[in-house]
This record gives structure tokens, sequence and C-alpha cells, in this order.
């Protein structure tokens, strides 16, 4: 059995979609048809002991045509887009329904009656209850269609939801085996070399694992914590490179920057791409400047930093997959309105502006 999550202020809906209420809601409809034949009165005409048994009969088969539509006919022929086919069906059965009252039913209690013995039923009355039928029939087929929209719109909401986490996850699985690629040739580079370096590398490589592992597979993690490890994975980058400078500058204007929650991995991606751009092959001095701007609603992040004069190898030779799996990711995470993306290139400098918010 399918079930659905529906939100629990809308009492409404889940009255009508879910299955805990489908006795109550059962009830609920025959309650509301027998008041409306009730309010009718058509019984007034016939003896007292007769009157009870004819309204049952009519009660029983009003009941009938209306549970035929609903789990017969609209599943049959309107659910699959059959409309000409459904009304036909209905009207033929408002016939037979009618018929079998009319004929068979009223002849039955035709003798019943107070004043008029054998009064005959004329062809008005009888259109004046096929609309009545009709309108009541269709009415319960409005229903129906109302559940089966709420259903597939309720089931394609979560299947939105999931596949967005699906891709949030795949893109993220994506990230972090890009990271430890650069670190491990980092490492490998350094070995022989600085052994001395590359042993400090890995020490300060298990505090990043540390982090990937046990906090930024979690929905939300605290922006103080981002920081730090993009100020760990400068720091070893600087350590692998003699002519690289980095500054991480933070202002906020928050009294506790603790509490401040971000998506993990949300700016790293741009500070790797800052690290490969920034690399010059002449040895000059490189440099990647980032900002930190939080206010109450957003948060401002800029990254700027040098640009090697073999610039358009190094896209190439990387493809700018950290770049483009951030694009998506804010895609997925934010509205179109919600954030500011931009990347601009000029004065040997690469500058990355994103705001988003908190």
């Amino acid at each position: 059995m399918e079930t659905y999550q529906y939100n629990k202020t809308s009492g409404i809906i889940t009255f009508l979609v879910d299955a805990r209420y489908r006795f109550f809601r059962h009830i609920l409809l025959l309650l509301w048809l027998f008041l409306l034949l009730a309010n009718v009165n058509f019984i007034s005409e016939f003896t007292q002991n007769s009157r009870y048994f004819l309204f049952l009969a009519v009660f029983l088969t009003f009941v009938m045509m209306i549970y035929i539509n609903m789990y017969v006919i609209v599943p049959l022929f309107f659910f699959k887009g059959k409309y000409m086919a459904y009304l036909l069906t209905v009207f033929m059965l408002c016939i037979l329904g009618l018929s079998f009252l009319i004929f068979i039913i009223g002849n039955l209690f035709n003798d019943y009656h107070i004043n008029n013995l054998h009064k005959s039923f004329e062809i008005s009355e009888y259109f004046g209850s096929m609309n009545f039928v009709m309108l009541f029939i269709l009415l319960t087929t409005t229903i129906k269609l109302l559940q089966r929209w709420i259903m597939d719109s309720t089931r394609m909401s979560e299947l939105k939801t999931l596949t967005m986490n699906l891709e949030l996850n795949e893109l993220k699985n994506q990230i972090t085996p890009h990271f430890l690629f650069n670190m491990l040739n980092n490492i490998k580079a350094l070995i022989r070399n600085n052994p001395s370096k590359a042993t400090d590398i890995i020490i300060r490589l298990s505090d990043l694992l540390r982090y990937q592992l046990y906090e930024s597979s979690n929905e939300k993690v605290r922006l103080t914590s981002e920081i730090k490890f993009i100020t760990n994975f400068l720091s070893l980058e600087k350590i692998r490179r003699d002519h690289f400078d980095f500054t991480i500058q933070t202002n906020d204007k928050l009294s506790d920057l603790r509490t401040v929650e971000i998506p993990p991995n949300v700016f790293m991606p741009f500070v790797e791409n800052a690290v490969k751009h920034s690399a010059d092959i002449t040895e000059n001095e490189s440099n990647i400047n980032i900002q930190f701007s939080i206010t109450e609603k957003e948060i401002f992040f800029c990254c700027i930093n040098s640009v090697s004069s073999d610039k358009e190898k190094i896209q190439n030779l990387y493809g700018g997959l950290g770049l483009k799996n951030i694009t998506r990711r804010l895609q997925l995470l934010y509205a179109d309105n919600e954030y500011k993306f931009e990347i601009s290139s000029q004065n040997h400098q690469y500058t990355v502006k994103l705001k988003i918010p908190i």
C-alpha cells in the first residue's frame, strides 16, 4: 500500500486522501446523500409504513450508482482519457438507475399512494430526476478527481525531492574525489624532495578528511567549520608552493557567527579553482584573497586570485569540474532569486562573487 506524507496544516487534504480516514470519508458521503434525499421529500405522498421502505430502496439505488461510477466507470474511462466514453456510460447508468426506480420500484409502491392510487409518472419529472442524478454523480466524480490530483501532486513532489537529493549527493561525491586527487598529487611530489613537508601535509589532510567524513555529509554545517576547512586547505597549498600566499577576511555583523549554517562545500570548489588558476609555471608570486561578509539574512563570498599566464591551458586541463558542480548545486539548493553568482576576469585577476541566503 502506498503511503504519502502531507503537510500537517492541510487537514482537509489529509482527510480526502489519507487511507486512515477512508471509512469516515464514506460515512460522510453516505450521510450527505441521505440528507440530500431527505430534503427532496418524495415520500410524503405514501403511507406511513411504506415510505421508509421506499426511501431505503431509492437510497440504496443511488449508493449503487455512485460507487459504480467512482470505482468502475471513472478508473476505466475518465482516468484513461476516454471522456466521451465516460459521459456516455454515466448517461446510460443514470437511465438504468432511474428506469429501475420508476418502473420497478415505482410500480411496487404505486398502490401505497395516500390520495392518488396508480399515479402515472410524467416525462417532465423523469428529465428533472435525470438532471438531479447526473449532477450528483458528477459531483462525486469531482471528489474522485480531486483525490487523484492530490495523490499525483504529492507523488511528483516526493519524486522531485528524491531526485534533487540524489543529484546533490552525486555532486558532493564528485567534489570529494576531485579534492583528494589534487592533494594526493601534492603529497606524491613532496615525498622524495621534502619528506617533512609531506608528513605535515598528511597530518593536515587527515583533519580535512575528518571534516569531509563526519561533517560535510550533513545537510547543514556551521559556517565557521567551512571557513576552517578552507583555511586548512590553503595552508596545505602554501606548504607545497614557495610563491603562494592567501588571506581570509570575515566581516560579520552577527553577534555569534557560530550559529550560521550553510550547505557543505558551497565555497570550496571556488577555492579549488582559485588555487589552480593562480598556479604559474614561471613561479611568480601568486595569491588568493577571500572575503566573507555576513549579515542576518545573507552571506556574501568573494574570492579573488591572481591569474596564471597559461590560464587557458589550466582551464582546459581541469575542465572546471568544481565550478560546474557548484553551479548546479546552487540551482538545486536555492531559487533563482535567492542567490547571486558572478564570475569575472580582468587586470590579471579572477574574481568569483556569491551571495546566498542564511
